[in-house]
């Protein structure tokens, strides 16, 4: 069965094509099986100490206190055993009036991390191929220099300081914002562009798009391409006034400095554009090696 492989703040794996997102949050993930809700993906970080039966024992209060629904802990599943060797796991199932549900939780000693995996419904053949796919393919990316993101058809590869900061997904329009201590980069996915720019121009549309970003960052166009699609880009003619980048010594969510580029990718019929805001200077080639790690997935 096709594969696709999903990568969201600080993990990634790979789950049966057929499956897609339904829900996501930090450190959350559901999948659909095309029909109703089937899957969902919790992740934690376990602190400096951690003891197996007493995190499962606090993880299924919490269940049975939020929704009623009490956990049992139980035999691993003979399927199961292979891809989890590499974690200290504990299965468990429940059963509620409307439905059943089993699942895992299993312990990353080298990321420390817990992650809680349950499987909603009578599983069968289907539940079971996206069990092993998942367990088999999940991994942790805090320990590492750089992190994947690769949500819906949005796809980046970052330095693993940027954290989650927020998100935004809404029919035709996508947004990520990402940070680090000095700097937030936003990547947008916009779309149909074709209808979007049927009677203006990508400068025209980013002006209205980004006018706010614009103001507050005293930003103008720098540049416009149109050899391959559209190209727009905006900068600082002037640098900040001395009281903004004070302003941003005092706090970390002041970031004086900043620049905008929008991309008209013609094959994807979508708008790609990126948003940074830092505390510092923005280097020249800064845009350019984003973009190089941002894409739409076709």
């Amino acid at each position: 069965m096709p594969k696709k492989n999903i990568a969201w703040d600080g993990i990634s794996f790979e789950i049966p094509s057929k499956f897609e997102v339904s829900g996501i949050d930090k450190r959350f993930i559901q999948l659909d099986n095309g029909e109703h809700p089937c899957v969902e993906i919790r992740w934690y970080d376990s602190g400096k100490t951690y003891k197996q039966q007493n995190y499962f024992r606090q993880l299924a209060k919490k269940i049975e206190v939020s929704s009623g629904i009490k956990i049992e802990s139980s035999v691993l599943p003979s399927s199961w055993k292979k891809p989890l060797e590499r974690f200290h796991s504990t299965a468990f199932y429940w059963q509620s009036d409307l439905s059943t549900g089993r699942g895992v939780m299993f312990y990353c000693p080298k990321s420390a991390q817990v992650m809680l995996i349950q499987f909603i419904g009578k599983g069968g053949e289907q539940l079971e191929d996206a069990a092993i796919s998942l367990f088999s393919s999940i991994k942790f990316y805090n320990n590492e220099e750089f992190t994947p993101w690769r949500i819906y058809d949005m796809e980046a590869t970052l330095p693993v300081a940027y954290k989650l900061d927020s998100f935004e997904f809404k029919p035709g329009r996508f947004k990520i914002i990402l940070c680090s201590e000095n700097e937030s980069i936003s990547l947008y996915r916009i779309s149909p562009a074709d209808t979007l720019l049927k009677e203006r121009s990508l400068g025209d549309f980013s002006k209205e798009f980004f006018k706010d970003d614009i103001n507050r960052l005293d930003l103008s166009i720098a540049e416009l391409q149109f050899d391959s699609g559209a190209t727009c880009m905006f900068g600082q003619d002037k640098k900040p006034s001395a009281a903004k980048i004070t302003m941003s010594k005092l706090s970390s969510k002041r970031r004086p400095f900043g620049q905008i580029e929008a991309r008209y990718t013609k094959d994807a019929n979508r708008i790609q554009a990126v948003l940074i805001c830092s505390r510092t200077t923005i280097p020249d080639n800064r845009m350019q090696n984003i973009f190089e790690n941002y894409s739409i997935v076709q």
